[in-house]
């Protein structure tokens, strides 16, 4: 069998029917990763003893019948942001390289109940702060997609995206408190769900902005996805029914910041993927929506970020303590929070709720809204590697059509819809209300296979 080729459940299932081995599998897994990531550009650090310990014993419950999940014995990669017992929580800022962990996350913890297998922790944006995935002190995984150009990964969960479109893994856990789940997600060409914020525990994970930070799967494809979420929240995967596209109700919005310099060929992909929704009975309702452009503008406000403050609040005098360590362009933006006070992000908090009250209200009668994940392709590594206005230009763009999910408390999933003429994949994003990832599952999947005929 080529495990790398092969989805999570799909594996899951392998197991089930006694025509696979989980110890095989992770030493197939454990042996490619050491085998084409020698640089650890990938994975900060393989999880070897634990993970064939782990197998072992999902290889006993299997001979025995007495497999605890879907996802039993299957292999994941977790992003360095997640505690792992005896292993440090570094976030790959080299201040934080002791941070060694005494126990695992609550969601590792709860993973590891359901015997699923820890394999490794992948690099990232240092604290998860950027959407482009460049990490000079540890290394940025090359995104898989151009054997050219080494092009940025997505971040901040960019080991997480690369160690799933390079077969490194069947799957990933990483976080998304603008968009860093979903970018690389959609760098990669794979599917990448933003839970709503509350919805999973983030104990034991080292925090950039408390108020947005979430985790969620990265997968291959959306039934996947939706394994990965019950694995973290504990439970039996349930039943994913594709919805009927012929009653769905899509707001594609008109115009506005979420199209405003995006690539053309990112536009044609998504014009091409509601037209073919259209030919699918899908309704499609094209108009404004204006506060899309209003959650942006206070996003981006230097007056205004809560995300801004929370970062510097949490790191701003370790960073002050550790200049010369740290990538400068995440020092910069961590240390912009020292300008900010308690009355302009109680303000920007008080207009946030305001915009997101009439947001909700406004897509209450759709099932979905729909935008390009991201509106640009992933750059070369090289020309931002030194930061400066380029980089910073490229990660705004990176993160601006994302981060309005964040912003806004919503629900959302990347999943691919074409590519570029560089192959580089192109994510179209559904975002939905607080809590309707149920919701969004059954209608990714039903446009997965949609696109899978088309």
């Amino acid at each position: 069998m080529n495990f790398e080729e092969m989805t999570a459940l799909a594996l899951g299932r392998s197991f089930e029917e006694g025509k696979a081995d989980p110890r095989e599998v992770t030493e197939a897994f454990l042996a490619r990763a050491r085998r084409l990531d020698p640089d650890h550009r990938v994975y900060v650090r393989l999880l070897e003893d634990r993970a064939r310990r782990e197998a072992a014993a999902a290889h006993d419950r299997a001979k025995r019948g007495l497999r605890l999940h879907a996802l039993d014995g299957v292999p994941l990669s977790w992003k360095d942001l997640f505690d792992v017992t005896g292993e440090p929580s570094s976030a790959c800022s080299l201040a934080l390289k002791d941070n060694v962990a005494a126990h695992d996350c609550e969601l590792l913890a709860r993973a590891t109940r359901l015997g699923s297998v820890a394999l490794g922790k992948t690099t990232m944006t240092e604290l998860a702060f950027s959407g482009l995935g460049i990490n000079p002190k540890f290394g940025t995984p090359a995104n898989p997609h151009d054997e050219k150009i080494e092009r940025v990964p997505g971040g901040s969960s960019a080991g997480a995206g690369v160690s799933v479109a390079a077969k490194l893994a069947p799957a990933a856990i990483g976080s998304d408190t603008g968009g860093s789940v979903r970018i690389p997600a959609a760098w990669n060409g794979l599917v990448g769900l933003k839970t709503t914020a509350g919805r999973l525990p983030m104990s034991g994970t080292v925090p950039l902005s408390p108020t947005f930070d979430t985790a969620g799967p990265i997968a291959r494809d959306v039934e996947d996805a939706a394994a990965l979420l019950a694995l973290l929240e504990g439970r039996p995967v349930p039943p994913l029914h594709a919805a009927d596209l012929s009653r769905a109700v899509f707001w594609v919005p008109e115009n506005g910041i979420v199209w405003e310099n995006t690539e053309p060929q990112i536009i044609s992909a998504l014009h091409g993927a509601v037209h073919r929704l259209v030919h699918a009975g899908a309704r499609i309702i094209e108009k404004p929506l204006p506060e899309l452009d209003e959650i942006h503008a206070l996003a981006w406000d230097p007056k205004a970020s809560r995300l801004v403050a929370e970062a510097y609040a949490q790191w701003g005098e370790m960073l002050a303590a550790n200049e010369t360590l740290i990538y400068r362009p995440v020092f910069e933006r961590v240390m912009a929070g020292a300008k900010l006070t308690a009355a302009d992000i109680i303000r920007a908090d008080l207009k946030r709720r305001e915009i997101s009250a009439r947001y909700i209200a406004a897509t209450a009668g759709v099932d979905a809204v729909i935008v390009p994940t991201v509106a640009i392709a992933p750059p070369p590594i090289a020309a931002l590697e030194d930061g400066g206005d380029a980089y910073g230009q490229a990660n705004r763009m990176a993160l601006r059509n994302a981060t309005i999910g964040n912003q806004l408390g919503l629900s959302a999933i990347t999943l691919p819809c074409g590519r570029d003429d560089n192959g580089i994949p192109i994510g179209l994003m559904l975002q939905a209300a607080p809590m309707k990832e149920e919701k969004l599952l059954s209608l990714a999947l039903a446009i997965e296979r949609l696109f899978s005929r088309t």
